[in-house]
């Protein structure tokens, strides 16, 4: 008898899920428990393919912004001419 089938998972991360609110900081132990989780998965046999969107929120704090604002092309723009 076979062993039980092997997946590819995907894991997408969003900004909101591991970037704090307020400080823009890493949620380092919600990145460390993914991070074990997809361990435990490989190790189980199976294929983790991990995405994040996280990028825009950790840059908010780099480039000094309190919140995402709705247009972002207006203020990419704006940063391009500083």
């Amino acid at each position: 008898m076979k062993g039980p089938k092997q997946l590819t998972i995907v894991i997408k991360l969003g900004t909101s899920s591991i970037v704090d609110e307020i400080t823009h900081q890493p949620i380092l132990s919600v990145l460390s428990l993914i991070a074990e989780t997809a361990i435990k998965l490989i190790k189980d046999g199976h294929k983790v393919i991990i995405v994040s969107s996280g990028a825009i929120g950790m840059g908010l704090r780099r480039m000094d912004i309190e919140k995402k604002p709705q247009y972002l092309p207006r203020l990419q723009n704006r940063h391009l001419l500083l």
